[in-house]
């Protein structure tokens, strides 16, 4: 006897451990719990510097705060194991609160749900035919829809429901939150991050990650034709492009401009253009006057040695001043004959003179920078998963906005010389306006007081 209550003990603890574990994953207050974490999660996200190295953290910050951020991983929170929990433990919250009302959803589909928004009763001295016939002329109007109707020990049960698909409506937002939250962590376990920059006419496909900092290749290369940088009457940077052919093994697989809120999208890897850097100059463009007044307009290359058109003197650039004095930008380069040693020269834009060597004037007109552009690497497999998501969640909304269920349900039953007639209805919207619709056409049909 014993052991069969040992068992029945064992059996009854089991059971309150799985109600336990069904009822947390049940429950609207764990979904309610979960959000206002992911919340707080987005505002530590928000407020604390993401994406950056530990070691930066460390030198930075406190030994406290390097810590906490090196065990909950505060400096990559949308990427931190607790996050990922926080995200798996709502999706499963979501499932256990589809599949409790599954159940419910199906018998109501079928019409054999219990819940009803009113229900009535009448007597009438008239036959069930004649009730019948006049109760399917009265309420047939109501839901547009023809009834079914079935008998069944006596009893005539007519039935009309309209806009069931209103049904779906549920299980598709949930289930399209559940995708959702299914694409974000595909993204985060699965997905990467990086920067890379490449020179103009370069090739490159060696990225950094972010935030670890390893090295890793992509499957193509990128060659760089050209960056532009457009700046506003105040000198700020408007707009910086790249135009970039994607290469692979030598052949060309395609070929677009990458700017800012534009990216690139090859493969399923989006390039973003995020930042530039100038390395150096391309070229200096200067005006050469001689004796007798002609002006020539040349250009010089860094370490090449050019003619000046229309002179005996080769000018070589040495270097360029971007300029913070009023001078503006400037340019240094020796120019020189045959046979003679160069002499070196420093010329700036604003410069009301040219510079004078002894036959000729040399005046600087302007440069072309060299830049490196700054690109921004991101795989995220997880995306078409979420755009799946967002569909099902617009088709959820949808259904539950702009359907409405709608249902009538009419027993008629002969008692004591009357036929006795049960109303009952359910609309999921305006519940109160059908009610009065469906009862003013029963009280008028069958002129009850």
């Amino acid at each position: 006897m014993s052991l069969v209550q040992t068992g029945d003990s064992i059996s009854s603890g089991q059971d309150s451990l799985w109600q336990a574990v069904a009822s947390f994953f049940t429950s609207v207050r764990t979904a309610i719990s979960l959000l206002f974490l992911l919340a707080a999660a987005s505002i530590v996200g928000t407020v604390v510097p993401q994406d950056v190295g530990l070691d930066h953290i460390g030198q930075s910050a406190g030994s406290f705060y390097f810590r906490l951020s090196a065990i909950l991983d505060l400096h990559k929170v949308y990427r931190s194991w607790w996050f990922i929990l926080l995200l798996v433990l709502l999706s499963l919250n979501l499932v256990g609160c589809l599949t409790r009302r599954l159940r419910a959803i199906s018998e109501e589909w079928r019409g054999n749900s219990e819940k009803n928004s009113f229900i009535f009763t009448a007597c009438d001295a008239r036959q069930p035919a004649e009730v019948q016939a006049l109760i399917v002329k009265v309420l047939t109007p109501v839901l547009r829809t023809q009834p079914r109707i079935s008998k069944n020990l006596g009893v005539v049960s007519a039935g009309w429901i309209k806009h069931r698909i209103y049904l779906l409506g549920f299980p598709l937002i949930h289930l399209a939150i559940i995708v959702i939250l299914l694409g974000a962590v595909i993204g985060v376990v699965y997905g990467f991050k990086g920067t890379i920059k490449i020179k103009e006419g370069a090739i490159g496909n060696k990225f950094t990650l972010i935030p670890s900092g390893r090295v890793q290749s992509l499957p193509f290369e990128i060659a760089v034709d050209s960056f532009t940088l457009a700046r506003y009457s105040t000198g700020e940077p408007k707009e910086f492009r790249s135009d970039v052919r994607i290469l692979r093994n030598g052949a060309e697989l395609s070929k677009g401009s990458i700017r800012v809120n534009h990216p690139l999208t090859v493969e399923r890897i989006s390039l973003y253009q995020s930042d530039y850097r100038v390395l150096g100059v391309k070229e200096v463009k200067l005006a050469a006057v001689d004796s007798q007044g002609k002006s020539v307009h040349f250009t010089l290359q860094p370490r090449v040695a050019t003619d000046v058109p229309g002179t005996e003197y080769t000018a070589k650039l040495v270097s360029l001043d971007p300029g913070v004095t009023k001078r503006g930008t400037g340019v240094e380069i020796t120019v020189g004959r045959a046979g003679e040693q160069a002499s070196p020269l420093k010329l700036f834009r604003n410069d009301s003179e040219p510079i004078k060597l002894k036959d000729i004037e040399l005046r600087f007109l302007d440069y072309q920078p060299l830049y490196a552009t700054g690109l921004q690497v991101g795989y995220d497999p997880g995306a078409q998963v979420v755009w799946i998501g967002c569909t099902l969640l617009i088709l959820g909304f949808s259904l539950s906005l702009f359907t409405n269920l709608r249902r009538i349900d009419a027993e008629i039953t002969r008692e004591n010389g009357l036929t006795r007639l049960k109303v009952s209805g359910r609309s999921r919207k305006m519940r109160g306006e059908f009610r009065e619709m469906v009862e003013s056409r029963i009280r008028k049909s069958f002129e009850i007081g």
